[in-house]
């Protein structure tokens, strides 16, 4: 494959570890000290939340208590430099809360560009650096299936 459909896969791969509730999964995605940075671009582009390295990434992803979540990878443009890149990928996630009284699920909605620093390393081209701008969240009410 070529480096940008290896860089794609990883994003498509970052993505199917998360809904499946794989932490090592997602951490694997990273260089070992690797940083997960969230960004609220509606609170002025505030950091809202930074993991550094594996270790933090796995119990971070670990904690998150939705009942399911959902990410549909979109476009991704990346720029080469030999082992490293950058890029941005588009992404909306959801992320479904069933409430146990039997009132209607919540559906979570974020509108994410991905910023990305990628690194060439022995096992393949891995995060070494994934800023997750939110543009916008909406939250709708949704019957689970």
């Amino acid at each position: 494959m070529s480096d940008r459909e290896d860089l794609a896969d990883l994003a498509a791969q970052y993505a199917r570890c998360v809904d499946r509730g794989d932490p090592e999964g997602v951490a694997a995605c990273f260089t070992p000290d690797g940083v997960l940075r969230i960004v609220n671009l509606a609170e002025g582009g505030k950091v809202v939340a930074e993991r550094n390295g594996r270790d933090e990434i796995v119990r971070a992803i670990s904690r998150m208590s939705y009942d399911a979540t959902f990410h549909f990878v979109g476009q991704q443009q990346t720029d080469i430099a030999g082992d490293t890149a950058t890029g941005e990928t588009y992404c909306i996630a959801h992320h479904l809360t069933i409430p146990d009284d039997g009132s209607p699920a919540t559906d979570y909605i974020m509108h994410i560009r991905y910023q990305d620093r990628f690194a060439r390393v022995d096992a393949g081209w891995r995060l070494a650096v994934r800023e997750l701008h939110i543009d916008w969240t909406e939250t709708r009410l949704t019957e689970a299936g």
